[in-house]
């Protein structure tokens, strides 16, 4: 175990168009009874913020295994302690003045491999942009998502990754959500 740390919690495709729906009152009500600390919830789109003594990985595990007794799905999950989450802000890569609803902010559950990380940077996505560093994206859609060519599925495919991601505004709030926990 170590010392008690505040997590932000991500959740993979939950509550969009009407699949893997979860209400975050009754995941929440799930996690306090499960033991964790300062739980509470953002949008209803899946994120959690949370306090516990465990690592990343097992807060990972528990929550799943909550959701898939809770809820009977299985749902990929993501942990970042308040510290990572601001880390990563720090590695956004420096670039002409970005709209905070239009840069988004992905976890990948693994390092992509350097082939297909090759492969991806062959092709051409402008004005899109994007930058991978270990198992974090960042890609911004100076149009909006509507017609982008880069999501999180494209990313998905391309890398053989399971990804989760939130635009800057909400990893914003969650940081702020957390520096309270």
């Amino acid at each position: 175990m170590t010392s008690n740390t505040t997590y932000v919690v991500l959740l993979r495709a939950v509550n969009v168009s009407g699949k893997n729906v979860i209400r975050m009152k009754d995941l929440r009500e799930a996690i306090l009874l499960a033991g964790y600390t300062n739980v509470c919830t953002y949008i209803q789109s899946g994120n959690i913020v949370l306090n516990a003594a465990s690592t990343p990985i097992e807060v990972e595990k528990k929550i799943r295994q909550i959701i898939k007794e809770t809820f009977g799905l299985e749902i990929k999950v993501f942990a970042k302690s308040n510290k990572d989450l601001k880390s990563i802000l720090k590695d956004i890569p420096p670039r002409p003045p970005i709209e905070a609803n239009r840069l988004f902010i992905t976890v990948l559950d693994k390092t992509p491999s350097k082939e297909l990380v090759t492969l991806l940077s062959e092709r051409e996505f402008s004005p899109e942009w994007y930058f991978i560093k270990n198992k974090i994206l960042y890609f911004y859609l100076p149009n909006g998502v509507s017609k982008a060519k880069l999501s999180n599925a494209f990313f998905e495919r391309t890398l053989q990754v399971n990804a989760t991601g939130r635009n800057l505004n909400t990893i914003n709030a969650l940081i702020q959500l957390s520096d309270n926990g």
